[in-house]
């Protein structure tokens, strides 16, 4: 196992005028679950139902009010961590790129900072190695990324993450935003870089279609709470909790996905 979330637990309060705690929300309660090295896990559930607050905690942006992450049977702080152990990508390309920098720039400092050396020092060429691997090799790395379409700038945002030579993926929403055509290219662009680098991926969607595609084994989440877990074609083929049935009824078919 590289990954282990014991006993997860995310509550946020509310502070009132006085500075004192009132209401408080359950974001997450008692989550356990393991990731195998080199395993896609899909995480589904509708919006609220704590998958991306899970996330989040996972490549340590947000703590958990109690538990905590394993990796590799220790226990685990990205950010104490000397390498970028896990990348996340989110739903919005364009909001988690630097609109101020050429896409050659912003690679080549996630270049530099996953090999250690200065971005003075990062040639063209390697950065047209990292976007060959998400298919962008073509593209001119002196344009910004509003010169870009949102497909091409969420391949981007995964070439900028695999620069950084993560252990772990967490792909949040990632094809939430985009045209259901290209929904079909990023998530085979996933499962590519899963079979060719080897990387673990956790990838978080409320679409149970589109995890069925890309996830070896799926945690179905609602309301903070795991409520169905299981390999992906035995939850999406044969499912035993009712919610999990809702989810895939109301999913309306994607004709590009294969």
């Amino acid at each position: 196992m590289i990954l282990e979330a014991k006993n997860i637990y995310k509550t946020y309060f509310s502070e009132t005028f006085l500075g004192r705690r009132s209401d408080r929300v359950k974001a997450l309660s008692g989550i356990n679950f393991s990731v195998k090295k080199g395993e896609i896990l899909g995480l589904v559930g509708e919006s609220g139902s704590g998958k991306s607050t899970l996330g989040r905690i996972i490549c340590g942006l947000d703590k958990p009010t109690g538990g905590e992450v394993k990796w590799s049977g220790k226990k685990w702080s990205p950010k104490k961590s000397k390498k970028c152990s896990a990348q996340m990508i989110f739903q919005n390309p364009a909001g988690s790129l630097n609109p101020k920098l050429t896409v050659g720039y912003a690679l080549r400092e996630a270049l530099a900072a996953g090999a250690g050396l200065r971005p003075g020092r990062i040639k063209n060429d390697k950065i047209r190695n990292i976007l060959s691997k998400v298919g962008l090799e073509k593209i001119n790395i002196k344009n910004y990324p509003y010169q870009f379409s949102g497909g091409q700038q969420q391949r981007i945002a995964i070439a900028r993450a695999l620069a950084l030579k993560p252990e772990l993926l967490v792909c949040d929403e990632p094809v939430s935003a985009l045209d259901i055509s290209i929904q079909a290219q990023v998530i085979n662009l996933i499962k590519k870089i899963n079979k060719e680098e080897g990387l673990t991926i956790i990838f978080i969607a409320h679409d149970i279609e589109a995890v069925n595609i890309v996830s070896h084994n799926i945690i179905v989440m609602n309301k903070g709470k795991i409520v169905e877990k299981g390999p992906a074609g035995q939850i999406v083929g044969n499912p035993e909790n009712d919610y999990t049935k809702k989810l895939i009824s109301a999913v309306p078919v994607n004709p590009y996905y294969k």
